[in-house]
């Protein structure tokens, strides 16, 4: 009897181990399962009254000075999530360095009826560059620094009611917005 007793108890201590491990396992595969998700990939609209490239005569760059800047940056997701947002752009600008870090994102900027592709970096939000290339305090103005990509040259005369395409960034939470916002 008493070893009838010890089976049951080994066999009863087996069973709650396995449920155990069975609980913790399925646990992980839904955790990763929701890591795996992709983030949602935004591709981005800015508009501003004027602008003017200058050239950087030490490099390829450009400096791209932005007056009038839009408050309101139109955001709207990649296929198949077909999302679309109007984030801060201020608070959009203040993210730049954290999501888009070493590897700026590629942009056109449309204007006059002349079209050029450039990677964007270095926002500076109260900048313009003057005629010498030096870059000052400038209220309403945002500065970046515009590498063309092969093949494109940025006029360098002034243009009127430019808009800004730039594109993907993967946000899960895009600026002002918490989780249960985006549901």
């Amino acid at each position: 009897m008493a070893q009838s007793v010890t089976r049951e108890r080994k066999s009863l201590i087996a069973g709650v181990g396995l449920l155990i491990f069975t609980v913790i396992l399925a646990g992980v595969a839904v955790i990763a399962h929701n890591n795996s998700e992709p983030q949602p990939e935004w591709l981005l609209v800015m508009n501003a009254e004027s602008g003017e490239f200058q050239k950087d005569t030490t490099s390829e760059d450009y400096t791209l000075s932005l007056t009038g800047l839009s408050a309101g940056t139109l955001a709207f997701t990649d296929r198949p999530e077909r999302e679309a947002q109007t984030w801060d752009t201020s608070e959009f600008l203040d993210l730049w360095a954290n999501e888009f870090g070493y590897d700026p994102p590629n942009a056109v900027i449309n204007a006059n009826g002349v079209q050029v592709a450039v990677t964007f970096s270095d926002p500076r939000v109260g900048m313009s560059a003057r005629d010498d290339g030096a870059v000052t305090p400038s209220a309403g103005a945002v500065t970046f620094t515009a590498t063309p990509l092969p093949g494109q040259e940025p006029p360098t005369s002034l243009i009127n009611q430019p808009t800004l395409f730039i594109d993907d960034i993967y946000m899960a939470f895009p600026p002002g917005l918490s989780e249960p916002d985006l549901q």
